[in-house]
């Protein structure tokens, strides 16, 4: 019998994510490039909307109907095939934590953001690193690590920290290598930073596909870091 309150095992394991650091030994605030955070700040339109004393004052709709319909506006995209959160890593958290439990797989690129690795642990799966190829993502060797004890592919796209992109033909190629009951996550946090040509081809594969879930954040290139602001497409059973 224990003294005192057990974490899971997964949840014992865990390190702490290690953001940059804001400020250096003497105190000297510091550039954080690694956090990526939109020099240029945020929009004074929404700096004139956060000015308003009912944003932080009352609670915000649940359903983020307005939101919604707004960025289905902007993207020709169904508001019921959208769902918003607290940035898009709450969303990424989401989505394992539907499909995946302990001893299953979460397969990811070795170089890929830092975050895919807790989001497996928290939900005591098991993350898989699946060799990159020349520092980008390989679409054959993603497919190869896939088991039957895999739930959740994530793909980065552009790639965070290395900045590579697969292009949307290779993405499509990725998701015809797996099986249907494999969640195929592409994390656009960088979308707006490639050739707006490919900026609307992962909401195309999710629209086909009930496997493909689309997450984009308004925290880089909205620069809205601070407001924790993500959103995601796919189908409404997700």
């Amino acid at each position: 019998m224990t003294t005192k309150p057990q974490p899971k095992p997964w949840i014992a394991q865990i390190h702490a994510y290690q953001p940059g650091a804001s400020h250096s030994a003497s105190g000297a605030p510091l550039v954080k490039l690694s956090a990526n955070e939109n020099p240029l700040g945020s929009s004074p339109a929404a700096l004139a909307a956060l000015a308003s004393p009912h944003i932080a004052a009352d609670y915000p709709d649940p359903d983020a109907r307005a939101l919604r319909e707004t960025i289905a506006a902007l993207h020709g995209l169904d508001p019921d095939r959208i769902v918003c959160g607290a940035g898009s890593g709450e969303l990424l958290q989401c989505a394992v934590q539907a499909v995946a439990g302990p001893g299953d797989e979460v397969v990811f690129s070795r170089y890929s953001f830092s975050l895919y690795p807790l989001l497996a642990h928290r939900v005591g799966a098991v993350p898989v690193f699946a060799d990159d190829a020349a520092y980008a993502a390989s679409v054959d060797n993603l497919i190869a690590a896939v088991t039957p004890n895999t739930k959740v592919v994530l793909l980065d796209n552009p790639n965070n920290p290395v900045g590579t992109f697969l292009p949307p033909a290779e993405v499509a190629r990725l998701h015809a290598g797996l099986p249907p009951h494999v969640l195929l996550v592409v994390d656009e946090a960088y979308a707006e930073y490639v050739d707006p040509a490919h900026q609307h081809a992962a909401f195309d594969l999710a629209a086909a596909h009930d496997n493909v879930l689309v997450t984009r954040t308004f925290s880089k290139a909205y620069g809205l870091a601070s407001e924790r602001v993500g959103w995601a497409t796919g189908a409404p059973e997700l």
